[in-house]
C-alpha cells in the first residue's frame, strides 16, 4: 500500500484505503465505494458500519459517528455532496486529495502553511489571474476569487484561507470553468467553515 494522506471517518468507522483509490458516495449513505485504482484493472468494494477491512483495497477500523469526514493530518472535513474524492496518482505529488465534481470542477487542500505565506492581498494570485472578488468567512477564513484563461477557456477559482494556529492555515483551492464554480463556491465555503480537529472512537479529539 502506498502512502495515503486522506483517511475517510464517520458512521462508526475509519477507512484507510490503498492506494491509488477513489471515494463514490452520495449524501446521507452509510456506504461507500472504495475503488483502487490499481494498473492491472480498478479494485472495489462498499463498505459502511459494521464492515471489515478488504484487503488490498481498504483498511477498516473503529471511527467516529456522524457523516463521513475526510481527514488529512490532524484536520477533519465535510465531505460536500456531488464530488468524489480521488487520490494523487503521481507519487510525487503532495497533494492530500482532490474532490472532483461535475463539469470538471475541483477541490483540493493544501497545507497547513505558514499563515504569512498567504496572508499578502495578491499571495495566491498567480500570474495572468486577476481578483474578481473578496469575501471573509465566520470573521477570520479570507476567500480570495480569480478569473484566468485556460486553453483558451474563461475559468474560475478560488482559495479558501483558513486559519488553524497562531501561525499556520490550511488553504482549500477549488476551480472550475467559468459559469459552472457554484458547486465549487458552495462546497469550498461549506468546508472551509466546517474544519475540525479529527475525531476518535473514543470521541476525543484531536
Amino acid at each position: 500500500m502506498g502512502h495515503v494522506f486522506v483517511r475517510l471517518a464517520g458512521h462508526g468507522a475509519r477507512l484507510v484505503p490503498y492506494w491509488p483509490y477513489r471515494f463514490t458516495g452520495s449524501a446521507g449513505s452509510s456506504t461507500v465505494q472504495v475503488t483502487v485504482l490499481a494498473d492491472g484493472g480498478e479494485r472495489r468494494a462498499v463498505v459502511g458500519p459494521g464492515a471489515a477491512s478488504v484487503p488490498g483495497v481498504v483498511d477498516v477500523d473503529a471511527g467516529p459517528d456522524g457523516d463521513w469526514r475526510l481527514e488529512t493530518g490532524p484536520f477533519s472535513l465535510c465531505w460536500p455532496p456531488g464530488f468524489v474524492v480521488e487520490s494523487p496518482t503521481d507519487p510525487g505529488d503532495g497533494t492530500p486529495c482532490y474532490l472532483l465534481g461535475p463539469n470538471q470542477a475541483m477541490i483540493f487542500p493544501q497545507g497547513p502553511v505558514p499563515l504569512a505565506r498567504v496572508a499578502g492581498p495578491d499571495a495566491l494570485v498567480a500570474p495572468g489571474q486577476r481578483v474578481v472578488h473578496r469575501r471573509v468567512l465566520d470573521d477570520d477564513i479570507d476567500v480570495v476569487e480569480l478569473a484566468y484563461a485556460h486553453d483558451g477557456a474563461a475559468w474560475w477559482q478560488a482559495h479558501w484561507i483558513i486559519p488553524v494556529g497562531r501561525d499556520l492555515a490550511l488553504v482549500l483551492t477549488g476551480q472550475a470553468p467559468a459559469g459552472a464554480g457554484a458547486a465549487v463556491r458552495v462546497g469550498g465555503d461549506w468546508m472551509a467553515v466546517t474544519v475540525t480537529g479529527v475525531h476518535h472512537a473514543d470521541g476525543q479529539s484531536t
